[in-house]
Formats: C-alpha cells, structure tokens, sequence
C-alpha cells in the first residue's frame, strides 16, 4: 500500500534490547550502534536499544544511538521504579526523539485488593515521573493475557490518565492464540475511552507457541497501531515477532501500511546474522 493511505502501523524494533534475552546472543555498543544506523535507513518507526539501568553497556549504546539517530524514535526501557526511569531518562537524554518504555506486572489474580492498589498507585506514580522527564511515555501491561480483564482496563486508564501516550499490551510468555489475544485488544479499546483517540495501543507477542507474528496480525483489526517485533524474531526464549514477516504482511492488507522500506529487509536479516554468527 502507498506511504499515508489507510492506517499506519508504528514499527518498534526491540532487536537491540529484546534480541539479546535470547540465548547466546550478545550484542555489543558499536554493533548496537551499526544496527541503529541500519534500522533508521529502513525508516523504522521505534528503536529500542536496551535497558540502561540493567546494563552498564545498555547505558552507553542508548546515550550514544540517541547522539546518532535522528530520525527514529530512540527508546530506553524500565521498570516502574524510581532509579530506574531516572537513569533511563539520562540515557535518552542526547535524543532529537526519545521515548521512556516502562513496564509493570498486572497479573495479579492470587493477590488482594491491597495489592492492586499498591499496583495502580505504581503505575500511576512511575508514569507521572517519566512524564517529568520524557513528552513520549509508553507502559507495558507485564503478562497482560493472564490479568483479570477488569483489574487490566483499570491498569491500563491508570497509564492513559498518568500521562502514557502508548500502551503495551504483551503476551508475555507466549500463550495467546489470535482468537483471545484479538479478543483482549478489542475489550481495552471498547472500554479504555482515550485508547485511539490520543493513545496508541501496542501490541509485543512471543514466539512460544509460533503465534507471535499471526497474534500480531490479528490484533490491528481489534485497534492496535504499533507492533513490537525484531529483526529475525530476536527474543526471550521463542523469540519475538519477526519484523520482515509483519511488514511484509501489513504490506499486502489493504486498510494499513508503514513506512519501512521492504527492500532493505534481507539486508537487515543478513546484517543480524553476521553479528550473531561473530559470537563466540
């Protein structure tokens, strides 16, 4: 579909930081920064390079792809605490255009009333604090398809209400099928009210049960704009959605498109291999 007929989904690649929770890969500063600079040329959307508090080496490849990549979307991830959203907030610091990614676990079904108190004041206070240093905030609903949907859409307003102008909603560790997953997206957007309006919803599936690219799919007819993926399915475990299979499907459906230049998808998926094959 030509560039801005239809509705644009938002690429997020997580190559760079969810790629190396894959075992055995390893990716270094100037291989971070090489796939960066690659990544932009694409013109993909988000470019999320690592989690700098976790990582003294995340910290320095964030900091200096922000000084690098002025096209893309620079992102940093975090949890909801405190330091952590300060040091992601320095890391991002140099960006033309950076985003603060932070996550919190809403599966909360054994716990109390007390305890999704406790989480919903966490939210609200680690995406109010990320707001104060960063305009473009996105929060992760942590293992989202196993909450109790009423306890999510109340997470989820909490974010929307803090100042997240994305929401992620993952299936953590790989369990959806695209019947549910599609399911789960269309109740947020039916019953979250700034979901679409001023909020994108995003979607980060796994490759536990090969669902990750389908489930993807599936959720863009349920309201999701972004879709999280990798270069050659990069990830935890399974691996994520494969970023070529998504926009080459996007590609083919009628009533979307993004901005990612298909002819550079080989490349990419070359360009991950020969760093991958230069791990010891």
């Amino acid at each position: 579909m030509a560039e801005g007929i239809g509705n644009k989904v938002i690429i997020f690649d997580t190559t760079l930081r969810d790629g190396e929770l894959m075992p055995g890969v390893q990716i270094n500063v100037e291989q971070k920064l090489e796939l960066a600079q690659f990544l932009e040329f694409m013109k993909v959307d988000v470019i999320e390079v690592g989690y700098p508090a976790a990582k003294e080496k995340d910290f320095a490849a964030v900091f200096q792809v922000a000084q690098l990549v002025k096209d893309s979307i620079v992102c940093a991830l975090a949890s909801d605490k405190f330091a952590e959203i300060m040091v992601a907030a320095q890391a991002i610091k140099p960006a033309l255009r950076g985003r603060i990614h932070l996550y919190t676990s809403v599966n909360l079904k054994e716990r109390s009333l007390l305890s999704q108190a406790e989480t919903l004041a966490r939210i609200r206070e680690s995406v109010t604090t990320a707001k104060n240093c960063c305009a473009d905030v996105e929060w992760s609903a942590f293992d989202a398809t196993r909450c109790e949907p009423d306890f999510l859409c109340q997470a989820v307003e909490t974010a929307c209400a803090s100042g997240a102008t994305t929401i992620s909603i993952p299936d953590s560790l790989g369990t959806a099928s695209p019947e549910s997953f599609a399911q789960l997206i269309q109740m947020i957007q039916q019953r979250v009210g700034e979901i679409d309006r001023r909020i994108t919803l995003s979607v980060h599936c796994h490759d536990d049960l090969g669902l990750a690219v389908e489930n993807s799919i599936a959720a863009l007819n349920s309201g999701a704009r972004q879709i999280e993926c990798s270069i050659n399915g990069l990830g935890a475990r399974k691996g994520n959605a494969d970023l070529a299979t998504v926009v080459r499907k996007i590609a083919r459906m009628p009533d979307y498109y993004t901005n990612v230049n298909l002819n550079q998808l080989d490349s990419a998926s070359e360009l991950v291999k020969q760093i991958i094959e230069q791990i010891p």
